[in-house]
């Protein structure tokens, strides 16, 4: 069916309905207009959506990132993350809110909407399952180890969330006995946990 087809159906059906809304009744009936304008209304906002340029998705990633799911797991590198996982390369943008300007401009682009959302909602499940950081030494031994084998952006999204608190990076060092003063700040730590966690990991990968 063309769209011109589905136009001149449905005033047709429109039509059918305004000249005889005193005789429609019944259950069976009501249900499936019910049904009907349902399907309706989810085909109106593709077509705004299309019609205004967003293309498809693209309202319902408007919409995610400004979720409190964003505000909770989605900083800067996390949001890199996101966009190689669509694009292959990380965004330009240095500030979160413009690098979400960059992010929905590459999308509507690329006309990637349900790509990225799709994405984008399994980014945010692996992140509120990310376990709390480790407590005791052998695991903070093996969390070293863990981080090693990250990406850059998966390290640093590592740093921005989950390990973001200096108490944190300071067991850490401690616990795995790195060159770090009592003083040292935060940059400091995760520069020095950065290189002796890849330096770890390179060592067990090159033993493998």
């Amino acid at each position: 069916m063309s769209y011109r087809d589905l136009a001149e159906h449905l005033a047709t059906l429109a039509k059918t309905v305004a000249d005889n809304p005193e005789r429609l009744e019944g259950v069976p009936l009501a249900k499936a207009a019910e049904g009907l304008e349902k399907a309706a209304a989810k085909f109106e906002i593709k077509l705004k959506d299309f019609l205004g340029g967003r293309g498809p998705g693209i309202r319902e990633l408007e919409e995610m990132l400004k979720s409190p799911h964003a505000k909770a797991h989605l900083p800067l590198p996390g949001l890199n993350i996101v966009c190689r996982s669509v694009f292959g390369s990380a965004l330009s943008a240095e500030k979160l809110p413009a690098a979400r300007k960059e992010f929905l401009e590459k999308v509507k682009n690329a006309q990637a909407g349900e790509r990225a959302v799709a994405l984008l909602q399994e980014f945010f499940f692996k992140a509120a399952q990310m376990p709390p950081p480790p407590a005791d030494k052998v695991a903070l031994q093996n969390e070293l180890l863990r981080l090693g084998g990250l990406s850059d952006d998966e390290l640093k999204f590592e740093f921005s969330s989950r390990l973001k608190a200096v108490s944190i990076l300071k067991k850490l060092a401690q616990a795995n006995s790195l060159p770090v003063s009592k003083g040292a700040k935060k940059g400091d730590l995760i520069d020095v946990i950065t290189h002796y966690a890849r330096r770890a990991y390179a060592n067990i990968a090159h033993r493998a």
